[in-house]
């Protein structure tokens, strides 16, 4: 929720080179919850979510790419529950296809595909996770871990059981 960091303006978001800090562009119109980092195929991008709808200065809903210089929105972004539609975490998992970064939050569509509350961004379209995690529910927390059966993404969040495991290349996790 911040305005300011170490005394320079930065709406939402800046960065730290070790010495000062500096935003990034003209920032975010509400909050950042989640910040990752991600290679579409163009080269390393700082990818954030949260409650916005504005990243930059250009519309993003929920989340937007930094490319070093500007945001740029991913699709339509993240609706659904109007404006508590929010990502709220990001992580890059390798689903067997390819590196894509997944998106957790509280939302009915991901560039308008339906995807409740998770989904996958190849770099240039959303896409479902199998059903969701349910409408209503919010996704808090996403990580990769390598269970002894190969690597999955983990999903925490407001859903039963609180956590889901996700293997595509694992039948019924």
């Amino acid at each position: 929720l911040f305005t300011a960091a170490g005394g320079v303006s930065a709406n939402r978001i800046a960065k730290w080179n070790g010495s000062t800090w500096t935003p990034l562009g003209s920032g975010m119109d509400w909050i950042v919850y989640a910040l990752t980092v991600f290679d579409d195929g163009t080269g390393p991008a700082l990818y954030a979510g949260g409650n916005f709808t504005m990243a930059g200065g250009v519309s993003a809903a929920g989340i937007a790419k930094w490319n070093g210089s500007v945001w740029s929105p991913l699709g339509d972004g993240m609706s659904g529950y109007g404006l508590d539609s929010m990502v709220r975490a990001l992580t890059v998992f390798d689903d067997l296809t390819g590196p894509a970064l997944y998106a957790g939050g509280f939302f009915a569509t991901a560039g308008g595909v339906s995807a409740l509350s998770i989904a996958k961004w190849n770099g240039s379209t959303w896409s479902a996770l199998s059903t969701g995690l349910g409408g209503g529910n919010a996704v808090y927390a996403l990580t990769v871990f390598h269970d002894g059966t190969g690597p999955a993404l983990y999903a925490g969040g407001s859903f039963f059981p609180y956590i889901a495991k996700w293997n595509p290349v694992e039948p019924g996790t």
